[in-house]
């Protein structure tokens, strides 16, 4: 792999901490400087991350000061880009009913999460890794406790998990170090390959303590019961952020560390555990979704579930397998946010989170409508809208890899899942208009733009699907390459 020595990897990670420094200042000279600041600071991110996409997709890696950009990493920090634009800019008009002390503190929070967790999708190093993943940690329980009371509780569960998937991570750390020799996982491939033995005790102890520890950072079941609580008590912009990139960082981190060390997993308990864990979640996650009345807490657990689509495809560990995992990566990334911003402004319009108390607002929020209804169909995987093609991946490699239960389980799911998003669209759109509803409005603004803009680009990479394929390319290859190293 041909190295590129660049700033690039370390001006795109301090940018949101700079952003994060200064933004206090920028009210004094300019209120609105001030509110347009923490998203131009994520453009700003976005755009040094998009100068290093023709190195990227010519096979180089970008390293700079024990940072190292691999075609995954730079992937990720695509998703968090997107996430991050879309969040920043919806909660200029969100969070404006906050005090300026409170909202300085809240975007300094927001930028500062953001720079911590490009900081872990820029690192191979293992102990980088772990540092940044819990640097974005701790900033994220303390936005999940933003709003206090319910919200600290959901803050301190959060907090209570964490603290001990840290530990199962730590001691897997130690354990693969102790096996290889080193921390760097671009380093492992190399010296597994020259040792004598394939797989030690060490690793695969280590392993399935990294299973345990990123598998609760990533939500799955059984390792969820922080998820619920943290996106339905969290701010909504923040929910949004949880959903869309928090929980994805656990599934990278693993998937990272098993291709590394053991290329494809293609037999054994370690895989069954994955498999076991993957149809736990997708299940699990689907049934609770569907007996819920709490618009965020349906959504919360929606996450569950599909985040057991991700790691199934990312389990099968063939070419069909890890396309599907990464493209459902990016698009939960898109839908979900949509989602959870939709919601936010039904709270905002109505007051109310339960689905059961709303009823004809298709009518009076029509932008809010399109843009909930395109992300439900997008989620249950209909077409032609982009979770239709991430989903047939996954699909289809199932059955190329004769797992024709585990298929037949995600389609059931999918099916499950079109059940309630129907369901909830259905209660909170149409029907009877409550009457204390009927002055309701909105207009294009901040708090609509957002999911706007991310339903019309879940829509084009439905309709185009090779423009979402093209984006996790690199990273499907790299992925596969260690596969190969590996076997």
């Amino acid at each position: 792999m041909v190295e590129v020595y660049s700033l690039l990897p370390l001006f795109a990670i301090i940018c949101p901490f700079v952003g994060a420094v200064f933004l206090p200042g920028f009210y004094i000279l300019s209120r609105r400087a001030r509110y347009w600041l923490p998203t131009a600071t994520v453009l700003t991110m976005s755009i040094l991350i998009l100068m290093m996409s023709p190195g990227i997709l010519s096979g180089f890696e970008y390293v700079y000061f024990g940072l190292r950009v691999t075609a995954p990493g730079y992937f990720m920090g695509l998703v968090t880009s997107i996430v991050g634009l879309a969040v920043t800019t919806y909660s200029g008009q969100y969070m404006k009913g906050l005090t300026e002390t409170k909202l300085n503190y809240y975007h300094m929070l927001m930028l500062s999460f953001i720079g911590g967790i490009l900081g872990m999708f820029f690192s191979t190093n293992l102990a980088a890794i772990f540092l940044f993943l819990e640097i974005s940690t701790i900033l994220s329980i303390i936005l999940v406790s933003f709003e206090g009371g319910r919200a600290f509780e959901a803050g301190y569960k959060f907090y209570m998990l964490s603290g001990l998937g840290g530990m199962f991570t730590i001691v897997s750390i130690t354990l693969i170090y102790a096996a290889t020799g080193t921390l760097d996982l671009s380093n492992m491939p190399g010296i597994l390959s020259s040792s004598s033995h394939k797989h030690t005790m060490l690793l695969d102890v280590g392993a399935v303590l990294a299973i345990v520890g990123f598998g609760l950072k990533a939500g799955l079941v059984p390792f969820h019961a922080w998820l619920p609580d943290a996106h339905a008590e969290a701010p909504t912009p923040i929910s949004a952020v949880l959903s869309g990139v928090v929980v994805k960082t656990g599934a990278y981190a693993l998937f990272l560390i098993l291709f590394t060390i053991y290329g494809w997993i293609s037999s054994g308990k370690i895989l069954v555990f994955l498999y076991s864990l993957a149809v736990a979640s997708m299940l699990f996650g689907a049934f609770m979704a569907l007996a819920q009345s709490d618009i965020k807490r349906l959504l919360a657990y929606s996450t569950v579930s599909q985040m057991g689509y991700i790691l199934l495809g990312l389990a099968y560990g063939s070419t069909s397998g890890i396309e599907g995992g990464l493209l459902h990566i990016l698009n939960h990334s898109t839908f979900k946010v949509i989602l959870f911003l939709c919601a936010g402004n039904l709270i905002l319009k109505t007051g109310a989170r339960s689905i059961r108390k709303m009823g004809g607002l298709a009518r009076r929020l029509p932008a809010t409508t399109f843009s909930f209804i395109v992300a439900s169909l997008s989620m249950a995987g209909v077409p032609p809208f982009n979770g239709f093609w991430s989903k047939i991946l996954i699909y289809y490699a199932g059955v190329e890899s004769n797992q024709i239960i585990l298929t037949i389980v995600a389609v059931f799911t999918s099916c499950i899942t079109l059940a309630y998003m129907v369901r909830a669209s259905h209660m909170i759109f149409f029907g009877e208009l409550p009457m204390e509803f009927a002055g309701l409005s909105e207009r294009i603004d901040l708090s609509t733009l957002p999911p706007l803009a991310l339903s019309i680009l879940c829509t084009i990479t439905g309709i185009y699907p090779e423009i979402g394929l093209q984006m996790i390319r690199p990273a499907s290859q790299f992925l596969i390459g260690l596969i190969l190293g590996r076997a």
